[in-house]
């Protein structure tokens, strides 16, 4: 994403005092919950039934929203809904539940985008021809995909007369639908079909991060590339241009013309040489593992190096990555702390043959992160190169891993927000060692 927005009442109230948000797609939006996101930070959730675009906009006045969402369940009292752990308050009556699929392609931009919709044309068809539920339309989420929007035929869920079981019921239902979904190979969402608390955004409100706007599509757009609709859909004045292809941008740096020469011959290492190793352990866990590792030489040069790490770590949720060099190979530093066995099975053996290994057999693994100490010169040292996937670290469900926070700091590439959870000791797993 070219930049971030930040919005101001200003901008924000002279967008939606000047419209209408149409909630006619909804059967009776006053059993709806809706939430959105304040300009000045807390989520807020409506305390009152909204029947109208005018009641929505009124409660804004307060603090306008940055983003609006509505919830996918209809309730017979939609206000103040207790959590499905709260035994001491009487479960709400569920009375629907939309069936909705959210398809994201990240991160934003034509080519992205141009993917989710095939993937979103391809759903669509399938569920037409495999099911019998009714699509009602979809909706290009203002961002990096499409929900669609739809309705199941059989009620048979609701006709259960325990509040508790029957959202149970319409879970358990539209779980087996998910999963038929997920095994015909669909790239959607696996939590937000199932889940009957699940808010999606409002079509019609301001996308946050985006600036553009949450809409439904015409029923015939969704067929067509998207390069031939983008353009008509609505956007605030300050958004975001969208980019052609994945933004991932690299900062220039120069390597020392001694690096750049080629040469026919190896180079024979030095025969003993002392540095730093950073152990991927998180201090004070038990099984938590950071992802600490070089890059494979396979990858390619480090521009290239990098884009392949992108791809592979936005596939897996896990970011933000700082990246160093030490003008041949590239390491990265995952500061999270991410469950050992989780972060095993996600790896390729062949691509991180130490890293898995030592992990496997010592349930950690050290990496080099320093320059390398031959006699009383260094070799090799590290420099920073940027720290990449913020645009998908929201996405990222482990805590942060404290030391390897501070390890990315001292290295000179501080993570600039870490909301969340902080797992282990602020003391960071490194020694010396001597290697030949």
């Amino acid at each position: 994403m070219s930049h971030v927005l930040s919005w101001s009442e200003d901008e924000l109230s002279s967008y939606y005092f000047d419209r209408e948000i149409d909630l006619s797609w909804l059967n009776k939006s006053s059993r709806h919950q809706f939430r959105w996101k304040s300009v000045k930070g807390p989520w807020i959730t409506s305390d009152r039934r909204i029947s109208s675009s005018k009641k929505l906009i009124e409660l804004f006045s307060n603090s306008m929203p940055t983003d609006v969402y509505v919830s996918t369940s209809s309730w017979l009292n939609p206000i103040n809904l207790p959590r499905i752990k709260d035994t001491k308050r009487p479960s709400p009556i569920l009375l629907d539940h939309l069936v909705v699929f959210d398809i994201d392609i990240r991160p934003f931009c034509i080519i992205r985008l141009e993917e989710a919709r095939k993937a979103t044309l391809n759903l669509r068809n399938w569920l037409i021809e495999n099911t019998d539920i009714k699509i009602r339309h979809i909706t290009f989420s203002g961002s990096k995909g499409f929900h669609i929007i739809a309705d199941d035929p059989d009620r048979e869920s609701f006709s259960e007369p325990d509040p508790v079981l029957r959202e149970e019921k319409v879970k358990s239902q539209r779980k087996q639908l998910l999963n038929q979904v997920i095994e015909a190979g669909h790239p959607v969402d696996k939590v937000v079909t199932a889940d009957t608390r699940r808010v999606i955004r409002l079509p019609g409100t301001i996308h946050g991060k985006t600036g553009w706007i949450c809409t439904i599509l015409n029923d015939e757009w969704i067929e067509l590339p998207v390069n031939e609709w983008i353009n008509k859909i609505p956007r605030h004045e300050s958004a975001i241009k969208i980019p052609k292809r994945p933004p991932i941008r690299i900062p220039k740096f120069s390597l020392p013309k001694m690096n750049l020469r080629l040469t026919s011959k190896k180079i024979v290492s030095p025969p003993q040489y002392t540095s730093l190793e950073l152990s991927s352990h998180v201090s004070g866990t038990n099984d938590r593992s950071a992802f600490v590792s070089w890059l494979p030489i396979k990858w390619g040069d480090i521009r290239t190096s990098i884009e392949k790490s992108q791809e592979l770590f936005r596939q897996l949720n896990l970011a933000p990555i700082a990246y160093f060099h030490d003008h041949e190979r590239v390491l990265a530093i995952i500061p999270r702390a991410i469950p050992r066995d989780f972060l095993l099975s996600k790896l390729s053996q062949k691509d991180f043959k130490n890293f898995i290994y030592e992990t496997r057999h010592m349930n950690h693994s050290w990496t080099r992160v320093s320059g390398r100490l031959i006699g009383e010169n260094w070799e090799g040292e590290i420099e920073p190169v940027t720290v990449l996937g913020y645009d998908f670290s929201d996405e990222c469900l482990h805590p942060w891993s404290a030391p390897h926070l501070e390890i990315c700091s001292r290295l000179g590439l501080p993570i600039r927000e870490h909301r969340g959870d902080v797992s282990g000791s602020d003391k960071v797993p490194i020694r010396v060692v001597i290697r030949r």
